[in-house]
């Protein structure tokens, strides 16, 4: 019985016992520290990866598709219209006039003279027969003013890129 109280008994020596707690003094002081700093690096470079990769970077497939057109259009002259008068519901009647933002390139002049027509039919059939109410407040010419511009892009070919009210009177 005593050799075997013994044989599972560790045995300590002095070299052994010092070897053992520098091994473990050793491992703790360096261990800790040596496996912060590559996560940490890591972790920086995954954010700066990310930051600078942007949201969406990994759907090749969809930028493939569809390539990005990132280059607006160069601002040219504002052609004006003179203003128009156009039965609402009800009786009432809007004199609206625009001006038209023209991209760089087309001429205020040439416009002026002869193009203007497309505008007031694509005014005329947009806003003709509307309720008054309806167009009354900020929110509705502002509604009123992104389809016009939708409709004017279409009907000018590109060459019309915003609309400007500068008169809009209701009564």
């Amino acid at each position: 019985m005593s050799d075997t109280s013994v044989m599972d008994a560790p045995v300590e020596t002095e070299a052994t016992g010092k070897k053992g707690k520098k091994a473990k003094k050793d491992k703790s002081a360096k261990g800790g520290k040596s496996n912060l700093v590559p996560a940490v690096v890591l972790a920086l470079g995954m954010l700066g990866a990310g930051y600078f990769l942007g949201p969406g970077s990994g759907d090749s497939g969809a930028a493939a598709a569809a390539p990005e057109t990132t280059v607006a259009p160069v601002l040219g002259e504002i052609a004006t219209m003179e203003a128009i008068n156009i039965n609402l519901a009800d009786g009432h009647f809007l004199r609206v006039g625009m001006g038209l933002q023209l991209i760089e390139g087309i001429e205020k002049a040439e416009f002026e003279k002869g193009k203007t027509a497309k505008a007031s039919d694509v005014l005329i059939a947009e806003l003709g027969g509307s309720q008054m109410e309806e167009i009354a407040t900020a929110e509705g010419r502002e509604r009123v003013k992104e389809t016009l511009k939708e409709h004017l892009k279409e009907a000018y070919e590109g060459e019309v890129i915003d609309v400007y009210f500068t008169d809009f009177v209701m009564q």
